[in-house]
This record gives C-alpha cells, sequence and structure tokens, in this order.
C-alpha cells in the first residue's frame, strides 16, 4: 500500500498523502510526543522544587545516567538491525513506562540517578529504532515523511507542555505525580498502536540479516556529520533547562513558565517547520542550514545572557522573543541533521548508524545540563557569552565539514536510485525510493 499524492494549486509538484500505516504510525508518535511534552516541560521544576535537588545535581543526574546509555548506542544500533527495530521499540517503551513510574517519585539524588540511568537506556535503546522504523514507512518519500514525523513530534510536545502548565500552576508533588503517570501511560499506548502500523504495513517491513559490525564507527566522514551535529545540538538543553532556570532565578518568573517556554517553541516550530525544510536536500545544503542556525543560537544566546540586566519588564519581554528565535534556529538544525542521517547511512546497518548518530546528539543532551549549570547558570552573562562563542565558531565552520563528505559513494536500492540523491520522478521530498524495504522491522520515545 502506497501513499497517495496530489498536485499543489499551481500544478508545479506532488504532495504525499500518508497511507493508513503511516497514519496509524504518526497517531501513536503524537500520543508518545504529548506525554514526552508533559516530562520535558516540568521535569527541571520537578526536580528542583519537589524532589529536593540543586540546579547541579539535577544537571549531574542526567549526566551520569545519559553518560552510560550513550557508551552503549552502537551495541544498541547493532543489537536492532540484528533483531528487528519493531520489537526494540515496543521493548523499550514499557520499560521506559515503568521508569516513569520511578521518577514520579523520586525523593534524594541517589533514585534520581538510578532512575536517570535507567530512562536513559530504554530511551537511547528507542532513538535507534525510530529511525529505521521512519525509513521503512517512508513508502519512497523520505524527507517528507520525516518531516512529517517532526511536524507531529513538535505537536504533540506542545500538547505536553499545556499539560505541565496546569501541574505547575498547581506546584505540589501530587500534580507532578499525576503527569509522569501519564507519561509512562502513553508510551505502554504508543507501543500497542505502533504494532498495529507495522502490521498494517507488514508487507514492506521485512528482517533483514547484518553481515557487518561497526560500519559507522569506521564512516569518518560520518563521524564528523556527527560531532557536528552534537555540538548545535546543545540548543535542545538550552531551551528546556537554562533558560527557565536562568528566567526563574534571575528576574523571578513563574514556575510554569518551563512549560510555557516549550509551548510557545513547539507551536512556532509546527507552523515555520515545513516551510524552512524545503530547501535542505543535500549536504550543502545542510551545511548552510547548520551554518544559519548556528548563528541564530549565537543570537539568542546574547539575548538571553543580557537580559538580567535590564528592567524586569523588558528583560520578560526579551526572554519571550528568545524563544520565537530559537524556534527558527532549531527548526533549521533539525532538517540539517536529519539529512546528515539520512544522507549518510547505509541500508544494511540504518540502526547502527542511528545509534553513533545519537551519541553525538546525545552528549549533547547528556553532558548539556552540567555544562549549562556549571557556565549559564553559574558563570551568569559571561557564561552566555561563551556558549554564543561556541555555536558561532560551530555555525561558521560548518558547510566546510559537511562539504567534505558530499563526494561519498553511496549506495543504490534495487530500482537504480541512490541512497544520496532524490528520485527523478518527484520534485518533493523524495530521497529515492525507500532503501529499507527489506530492512529490519520497526520505530523512539
Amino acid at each position: 500500500m502506497g501513499s497517495s499524492v496530489r498536485k499543489r494549486t499551481d500544478g508545479s509538484e506532488t504532495i504525499p498523502r500518508p497511507s493508513r500505516p503511516q497514519q496509524i504510525l504518526l497517531f501513536a508518535l503524537l500520543i508518545n510526543a504529548t506525554g514526552s511534552g508533559l516530562y520535558v516541560a516540568s521535569a527541571p521544576v520537578y526536580l528542583t522544587r519537589e524532589a529536593g535537588l540543586s540546579d547541579y545535581q539535577a544537571g549531574l543526574g542526567f549526566t551520569i545516567g545519559s553518560g552510560i546509555a550513550l557508551a552503549l548506542m552502537a551495541h544498541f544500533g547493532y543489537i536492532c538491525d540484528r533483531v528487528g527495530a519493531k520489537r526494540t521499540y515496543i521493548l523499550s517503551c514499557l520499560f521506559y513506562a515503568v521508569g516513569m513510574v520511578a521518577f514520579a517519585n523520586i525523593h534524594g539524588m541517589l533514585e534520581f540517578t538510578l532512575v536517570a540511568t535507567a530512562t536513559g537506556i530504554t530511551s537511547g535503546t528507542s532513538s535507534v529504532a525510530r529511525p529505521a522504523l521512519v525509513r521503512q514507512m517512508s513508502e519512497g518519500n523520505l524527507r517528507w515523511f520525516g518531516l512529517r514525523n517532526r511536524v507531529v513530534n513538535n505537536f504533540g510536545m506542545g500538547l505536553g507542555a499545556i499539560g505541565a502548565i496546569a501541574a505547575l500552576k498547581v506546584d505540589n508533588r501530587f500534580a507532578f505525580q499525576v503527569i509522569y503517570l501519564a507519561n509512562a501511560a502513553s508510551f505502554v499506548i504508543c507501543a500497542a498502536i505502533v504494532m498495529l502500523a507495522v502490521k498494517a504495513a507488514s508487507a514492506m517491513v521485512v528482517a533483514r540479516p547484518v553481515s557487518r559490525k561497526w560500519v559507522a564507527i569506521r564512516d569518518r566522514q560520518f563521524i564528523r556529520g556527527t560531532v557536528l551535529n552534537g555540538i548545535i545540538a546543545l540548543q535542545y538543553p538550552l531551551l528546556t533547562f537554562a533558560m527557565p532556570l536562568w528566567a526563574i532565578n534571575t528576574i523571578g518568573a513563574p514556575p510554569w513558565v518551563s512549560s510555557g517556554y516549550v509551548l510557545l517553541n513547539t507551536a512556532c516550530i509546527v507552523v515555520i517547520q515545513s516551510r524552512l525544510s524545503r530547501g535542505i536536500k543535500s549536504l550543502l545544503s545542510a551545511g548552510k542550514a547548520m551554518r544559519r542556525s548556528g548563528l541564530i543560537f549565537t543570537v539568542n544566546v546574547i539575548l538571553v545572557g543580557m537580559a538580567p540586566l535590564l528592567p524586569s519588564a523588558v528583560a520578560a519581554v526579551i526572554l519571550v522573543l528568545s524563544v520565537i528565535v530559537h524556534s527558527v534556529g532549531e527548526s533549521l538544525h533539525a532538517a540539517a541533521s536529519q539529512e546528515v542521517y539520512y544522507g549518510m547511512a547505509t541500508n544494511e546497518s540504518q540502526a547502527e548508524y542511528a545509534g553513533v548518530f545519537w551519541i553525538g546528539q546525545g552528549l549533547a543532551l547528556t553532558i548539556g545540563p552540567t555544562l549549562l549549570a556549571f557556565t549559564c547558570l553559574g558563570m551568569g552573562t559571561p557564561g552566555w557569552l561563551l556558549l554564543a562563542a561556541v555555536f558561532l565558531l560551530t555555525g561558521i565552520l560548518s558547510p566546510r565539514i559537511l562539504m567534505a563528505g558530499a563526494g561519498r559513494p553511496v549506495e543504490a536500492d534495487e530500482s537504480g536510485n541512490s541512497a544520496g540523491e532524490p528520485a527523478a520522478d518527484t520534485s518533493v521530498t523524495t530521497k529515492a525510493k525507500t532503501l529499507f524495504d527489506t530492512a529490519p522491522e520497526g520505530i523512539n520515545p
């Protein structure tokens, strides 16, 4: 069953319509993202106000737990390629649900570190399976389906942020426990729906043996792109960890600002993501998009760092505007990073490539809270300016780094289309007929 298409009003190009399996999968991801939005938008405040942790302890706990998971990411990818991403994903969802129940009952640093480690491992495992499923179920329209996946994810995160605002307004432990138990339930429901999606697409989701190991780690061009993406990915804990705590601690913003930032961010991305992603269809365009995102984050970080030096009312407006600016940079970065992964990963070792790619971004999520706690939150404005310099330098170097891999050989699928070039039969988001019609089964929380 393939995606149907419809013409734009000017007749210049066709736009795929999601098939039934794709619709089921996107619905599962929407439920998953809504639960994750509840967690992401409230976790920093919950840990520092209800679980008895300081900013530094919260950041350190995330770092320890995620660091252990990152050390195993390449192994997760290889295993996923061998046993099938569907099974890997479903099990990780169920274990993650258990972890969220435990997260709702944290009372100290030791408990938090143990829970962060368990959830980090399960989240990392699902992170290598999800791209494999998206690729398999793209039905020849990989860029389009990847973009649709991101839009649905951000919309769900926004819905979750709305629920988190309610808990933050109530501001007691029971309210936080309710939303984390809801998050746990979302993972269980998502796993069940994913089984329906893959079953509906069973004709094209077939297991494939893997003969080689550590292919992605030996791919130097891919590693360079992974490192580059990992540095820019510091923007994620910047929005969800440093910016809300900075607003609360320096200008006296209310606790629910954490959810408000996530809600505004996701709303902006849902509106602008498609438009900003249209022209990013090669490593060259990905490098240019990464450069623009680095420059945008540079400006944004300077705005945030200077806010406390301004009158409170002006600072509050600046911090709201900074979320909008951040959203533009995040949209460009997300589209560019997808092109780096999908443009370089091979047919045979797709989940292993996802695992290695996630190490770069995962390191940012792992060390990011601790790094930002010591620099931005600890040093104040000088720390924010230091972070701005990192984004500026990385953005400037991005095109040259990614173009080093532009001449890499590409793997052709059975129809003769190459992995790195769009198919000739459509001018929209087609990345050649999907390479993964014969790849392992599967999908990430």
